[in-house]
């Protein structure tokens, strides 16, 4: 297992896998025996993720009718593919929460009848012994149809419904233990908030950094000497509205689509699943919801996600009191990695999705009194308890 110094990105290190789509096809087809038909790539941080439609025929003993939405072929980055056990540890917990009956993506066995494998992939088109090249962990999950929540209309009812399938995801996890995250660091836990400063030099502008640097010294001040009393368990870690397939919910839809309501059809991509506190994953999906919204006040999403979430789950008062700065926290770590990346690597603008939306939303919640904020979250929440 990699040592915990290895686990941690440093500054100035490129981590995201270097592929070229041309390997694609021979890398479904050399390591599940199946035949691409077509390849879209997704956007994404720090690994590489294909969507690939195959053929109907399958070489695999273990694939004997190939899925007809295709799959996502899943590239790790640098730091997670020097680590197998952590690999293993998703892998684990992705088959744990589908037996709880979440709906959430399928391991696909390869040749051989593994999860995953560590491959050898070239950094470019020629493959030869002077072509650059390094090893990333591979693994294929089934596709999931349907329609992420990313740019779809924030609705009260449905950061609600989003707020109570997290919920349901934490109860789902409760139970659940694979030794690799008892000592695995990551730079998006917030446990690590205190490293993001390390990465500012993306950030600017003189009074963005002095607000980051604010809500760091915040939340070390006020968050983490309060970590003994708040819920200790598994997290997605990443519930943002790209990693959320929707559909719409028939007897609550308007005539407008800027006022359909939608529910969770699944949750996808489990690659920043960690060790942590579960009112963070609140705290993150509140953000990114925040971050969305469009079509109403953005401070009051938190209610909303947060009567969802009760609805099916506690939080404790410690829980609570610190979500404030939790939330500006995760806006705080999505702004200034973002940056950081692009800085790094000015032809990935996907990461900069944040930014337009983000910098005003963390002024506007960080200036907002907590009390303030906290009342009007209460009054969201007793407004659905009423129902």
């Amino acid at each position: 297992m990699a040592e915990q110094s290895e686990t941690l990105q440093t500054v100035g290190e490129a981590i995201k896998p270097v592929v070229p789509r041309k390997h694609i096809p021979h890398i479904i087809k050399s390591l599940y025996g199946l035949t691409v038909e077509s390849c879209k790539e997704f956007d994404s941080y720090d690994d590489q993720n294909y969507h690939v439609v195959v053929t109907d025929q399958s070489e695999n003993p273990y694939i004997n009718h190939p899925a007809p939405d295709g799959y996502v072929l899943k590239i790790l980055n640098k730091m997670q593919s020097k680590n197998p056990l952590l690999v293993e540890g998703q892998n684990e917990i992705l088959k744990h929460v589908e037996k709880k009956g979440l709906p959430v993506p399928k391991l696909v066995k390869n040749l051989k009848g593994e999860n995953m494998s560590l491959e050898k992939i070239y950094h470019s088109e020629n493959m030869s012994d002077s072509t650059p090249y390094d090893f990333y962990f591979v693994r294929l999950v089934t596709f999931i149809p349907g329609e992420t929540f990313y740019g779809k209309p924030v609705q009260p009812r449905t950061v609600y419904n989003i707020g109570k399938f997290l919920g349901r995801l934490h109860n789902a996890l409760e139970g659940f233990h694979h030794r690799v995250f008892d000592t695995y660091k990551y730079l998006w836990n917030l446990t690590e908030f205190e490293h993001i400063r390390n990465f500012l030099v993306g950030v600017k502008d003189d009074k963005r950094r002095t607000l980051m640097n604010e809500i760091i010294d915040t939340f070390t001040a006020e968050v983490v000497p309060k970590y003994d009393k708040l819920t200790k368990g598994m997290i997605h870690g990443d519930v943002n509205e790209s990693n959320i397939i929707v559909h719409a919910v028939p007897e609550q839809n308007s005539p407008t689509k800027a006022s359909r309501v939608y529910d969770v059809s699944a949750l996808i991509d489990f690659n920043d699943v960690v060790l942590s506190y579960t009112a963070f994953d609140v705290a993150i999906c509140i953000a990114y919801m925040s971050i969305q919204c469009e079509d109403f006040d953005q401070r009051d999403v938190g209610g909303h996600v947060l009567a969802g979430y009760l609805s099916v789950r506690s939080l404790n008062e410690t829980e609570r009191d610190v979500m404030k700065v939790c939330v500006c926290a995760r806006v705080a770590q999505s702004l200034i990695m973002g940056a950081y990346t692009y800085h790094m690597d000015p032809s990935n603008t996907y990461v900069l999705n944040t930014a337009a939306r983000g910098w005003p939303l963390v002024s506007l919640l960080w200036e907002t009194p907590k009390h303030e904020l906290d009342a009007r979250w209460k009054k969201i929440i007793e407004e659905y308890e009423d129902l």
